[in-house]
């Protein structure tokens, strides 16, 4: 057996996200991402049965880390609020540190031609719910609010903003610490 190159697979991988952001899931081809990643073929076959596994690993991987941080952190917080502030916070860093990243998550939600995994729809769902019954008991959140509500406001607005401002829609930058607090107040008001 082989040993394995991690220095590819980290190649592989940060490709992968690029080339998905520039041409969307089905746009993007085995043949292409090994020519960028400087592999052969053959070599992301011996790692990954098909493009599917490929990018179903890397978005499982990329946003299980981000889902059960949050789990833990709901389990241990005292207002909704603060919740709201780190996964904002968080989006705004990972933008920072790797800006074809939520782009890479963000195309891939929006493709009907890949398969979300059903892990990361339990995990959305579970924080979804622990927000909203901790929103709830502290009275941030009005007895309306539902999961899809904070789907939609929590993930996707700040998403959303953090594109807009990556393609230079923005006067201000998206690390600064008046947008997070802009931001976490707008979400806030949509949840009460």
């Amino acid at each position: 057996m082989r040993p394995i190159d991690d220095t590819k697979l980290e190649r592989i991988k940060k490709e992968t996200k690029i080339l998905i952001v520039e041409k969307g899931y089905h746009g993007a081809s085995i043949a292409e991402l090994a020519r960028r990643a400087e592999v052969s073929d053959g070599y992301l076959y011996r790692h990954y049965k098909n493009k599917s596994e490929l990018v179903k690993d890397i978005f499982e991987s990329q946003l299980k880390q981000f889902h059960d941080f949050r789990i833990d952190q709901l389990e241990n917080s005292k207002t909704a609020k603060r919740v709201v502030e780190e996964i904002i916070s968080f989006l705004f860093e990972l933008s920072n540190t790797v800006p074809y990243a939520i782009q890479f998550a963000h195309s891939l939600v929006y493709d009907f031609e890949f398969e979300y995994p059903q892990s990361r729809q339990d995990a959305i769902n579970k924080i979804s719910t622990l927000l909203l019954k901790l929103g709830k008991k502290t009275g941030e959140f009005a007895p309306s609010t539902r999961e899809i509500d904070i789907q939609l406001t929590v993930l996707t607005i700040p998403v959303k903003f953090i594109e807009y401002s990556n393609k230079g829609y923005h006067l201000n930058k998206p690390d600064s610490k008046n947008e997070k607090s802009l931001l976490v107040n707008l979400c806030m008001k949509a949840l009460q």
